[in-house]
């Protein structure tokens, strides 16, 4: 329930904080595959680049974003959505609740839980307006808490390109 609330607050502060421009020490990324632009840590290293995953890494933190194909899935469906990527595609434990996202263009929606001795943040982005839908994770070690308000930022950057 602490994580809980330690990641309602960050999501409020990291609204107050963001900026339609890129943050200083953040680079502009785009996943040209899916139209789809956001946000990650100049630091961040881009290991996989496919139509099937990106992937990258920091300083013992991982990002990775999937695209998840079902012209079905619903705003109303997020949690299901969020949930069943962490329990079944990640093997999850100790899953909290959903916190909402708001986007423009898509609905979004994340969960944290543990795996391995490692923190996950898990995102799930729908897209209304196509098939094409999305879920994504930070991972990291517990005593690297403070990475919770930079994949909040990055998860609150995504957005349709033109």
């Amino acid at each position: 329930m602490k994580r809980f609330a330690l990641l309602s607050l960050t999501l409020i502060l990291s609204a107050f904080y963001q900026t339609a421009t890129a943050q200083e020490g953040w680079v502009q990324y785009s996943w040209p595959y899916y139209n789809l632009d956001f946000e990650l840590p100049s630091d961040f290293e881009v290991t996989t680049n496919t139509s099937d995953a990106l992937e990258a890494t920091g300083e013992g933190i991982r990002f990775a974003l999937y695209p998840y194909q079902d012209e079905q899935l619903e705003a109303n469906d997020l949690a299901g959505f969020v949930v069943k990527m962490a329990e079944t595609d990640l093997n999850l434990s100790e899953i909290d609740e959903l916190e909402l996202i708001e986007f423009e263009e898509m609905s979004g929606g994340f969960i944290t839980g543990e795996k391995d001795g490692l923190m996950y943040i898990v995102l799930g982005l729908i897209d209304p307006n196509s098939d094409n839908n999305f879920y994504a994770f930070v991972a990291f070690e517990e005593d690297k808490a403070d990475v919770i308000e930079d994949a909040i930022e990055l998860f609150s950057s995504f957005s349709k390109s033109e």
